[in-house]
């Protein structure tokens, strides 16, 4: 029985051991890469959940549901019978508002992903190491289960 359980921990310590060990090379081609982005992204993030930004996110939702009416609004003949035909080229201006918003809502979302993802890069290194041990513990523990197993 102790020989079966510490041949699992033995063979489970190194495959944690072994993907730790690859999760690390991985994470070493690529990590000075990602913290380069680092400021870059801390920037965007702040300009996409600053105040300013969520009200104009805010009101361009809110005028999304009207813009093809106002645009048609623009476009109605009777506008240059009274000398606003000029407001005609604004029409597709308006058009672009939901737009607009599908946009900066993807902006806002991205922004708030690639922020989450340079913090869970930042400690990776941390809990790689943390499992490498975990691994080589296992391994112990598994090295002494079979060695005591074997002594009897």
């Amino acid at each position: 029985m102790a020989s079966t359980a510490g041949g699992f921990l033995l063979g489970f310590g190194l495959c944690v051991l072994l993907v730790c060990l690859g999760a690390g090379f991985l994470l070493e081609q690529y990590y000075g890469q990602v913290m380069s982005w680092r400021e870059t992204i801390e920037q965007v993030y702040e300009i996409t959940h600053s105040p300013a930004y969520r009200k104009a996110m805010d009101a361009l939702s809110a005028l999304s549901p009207y813009a093809s009416r106002i645009a048609d609004a623009l476009r109605n003949p009777l506008l240059s019978l009274i000398g606003l035909s000029w407001l005609a080229s604004y029409a597709n201006y308006v058009e672009g508002v939901s737009q607009a918003y599908s946009y900066m809502k993807q902006v806002y979302d991205a922004s708030e992903t690639a922020h989450r993802a340079i913090g869970v890069v930042e400690v990776a290194p941390q809990y790689l190491v943390y499992g490498m041990g975990f691994g080589l513990l296992l391994m112990i523990i598994g090295a002494v289960l079979i060695a005591r197993s074997r002594k009897r």
